[in-house]
């Protein structure tokens, strides 16, 4: 007796992507929870328990997307700091830089960096506390310090090219711009500096910088 017509598979293999587009919706929404209550709680009295209780599933199902609460942590440090490096990133691409108003584009800059330690600040402070404790999230924050730093001497290298910057040492001064904006805005921002302090901070900032690049030869 000839065998049944073989039906036609639609394109993706039947139910596999809307199984998949529930799993990518699942992960997203354990990672939110997650970095929800590691804002309110912090990081070490979080537990798997109330990440999941949060995101409406069984703990189970944590565990079948993350072996722990560091590594949905991890997945954050990733992609937040990634999503904070891409917002300066752009502001570092010399064809935005004006040579005309050199110190308006250095003070554009400085805005952009203290605005972005607006974003979330809680699950911030969190990252740099996990720095100086988890081997793993130092080596996420340094790789992209990395190509922080790089931006910079770039854009140092791109105006010294034009005979617009005067610095002797990119490199230096790379590390040196990048570390004392850092600092000072992470210190002023997740610290709950007023907003006064933190404009005088930008111009002070913007100043400094100024003097390094536009010294004279």
């Amino acid at each position: 007796m000839p065998g049944a017509p073989a039906r036609s598979r639609p394109p993706g293999g039947g139910q596999r992507r809307p199984q998949q587009a529930r799993s990518r919706r699942t992960r997203r929404r354990l990672v939110e929870a997650a970095a929800n209550t590691f804002e309110e709680k912090g990081y070490d009295e979080t537990t798997t328990a109330e990440i999941a209780r949060r995101a409406g599933v069984a703990v189970g199902t944590v565990y079948s997307y993350f072996p722990d609460k560091r590594a949905i942590l991890l997945e954050i440090v990733n992609d937040t700091v990634a999503q904070v490096a891409e917002l300066i990133l752009e502001r570092l691409d010399p064809d935005l830089w004006s040579t005309d108003d050199l110190r308006g584009s250095i003070r554009e800059l400085i805005h952009t960096i203290f605005t972005t330690r607006r974003l979330r600040p809680g699950l911030q402070r969190i990252v740099w506390e996990r720095y100086f404790k988890d081997a793993e999230v130092r080596e996420s924050l340094e790789a992209i310090e990395t190509r922080l730093m790089t931006a910079v001497k770039n854009l140092l290298l791109h105006l010294d090219s034009i005979d617009a910057g005067r610095v002797r040492d990119p490199d230096a001064a790379a590390y040196v711009i990048h570390t004392s904006v850092e600092w000072t805005a992470s210190r002023l921002i997740l610290g709950g500096a007023s907003e006064a302090r933190v404009e005088a901070a930008v111009e002070t900032t913007t100043d400094m910088i100024a003097g390094l690049i536009l010294r004279p030869a």
